[in-house]
């Protein structure tokens, strides 16, 4: 059965355990539960932040390159995504102090003030789910997505060896 566009993936309730564990987990991946733009932000103008945030987060300077890698998209696209950021005064571009050839991209304090909004509509959104679930929902939900991460990073070890 094909779902409308937009529409989540359908999970055959008569279709055998295994059969229903698989396509709740596709489903699961495609539920845009981590997608919260930041106000006046495309999803990908907000992705893109938070790629430039966490790459400063860990004193690794960000370049159009590397920007491209993980937006799997090509440098001229990834240029284009961050010319509009820099228009509206998200971010900037400076010449690296080791390589003066390279150029990298760092937040503005904007930038970093749109994260925040960010954040705190994806913790609204948490709280949310959390009134949904009910607390005693929202803890079995947690432990079950930690139990279920454990069984496949243990499977994964499995496979290396």
């Amino acid at each position: 059965m094909r779902k409308p566009p937009g529409e989540p993936p359908v999970v055959d309730e008569n279709a055998p355990i295994e059969q229903r564990l698989l396509s709740a987990f596709f489903r699961f991946v495609h539920t845009p539960w981590h997608i919260v733009p930041a106000p006046g932000l495309t999803r990908t103008e907000t992705g893109i932040l938070m790629g430039i945030d966490r790459s400063q987060h860990h004193g690794k300077p960000l370049r159009v390159r590397d920007l491209s890698k993980i937006m799997r998209v090509s440098s001229p696209t990834a240029t284009q995504h961050l010319n509009k950021l820099e228009e509206q005064g998200f971010v900037r571009r400076e010449q690296s102090k080791d390589d003066r050839r390279e150029v990298l991209i760092v937040l503005t304090d904007k930038g970093l003030e749109e994260l925040e909004a960010h954040r705190k509509a994806l913790d609204r959104n948490l709280h949310e789910l959390i009134e949904h679930l009910g607390a005693e929902g929202a803890e079995r939900l947690l432990s079950l997505l930690t139990k279920t991460s454990d069984f496949f990073f243990e499977k994964e070890k499995t496979y290396r060896d």
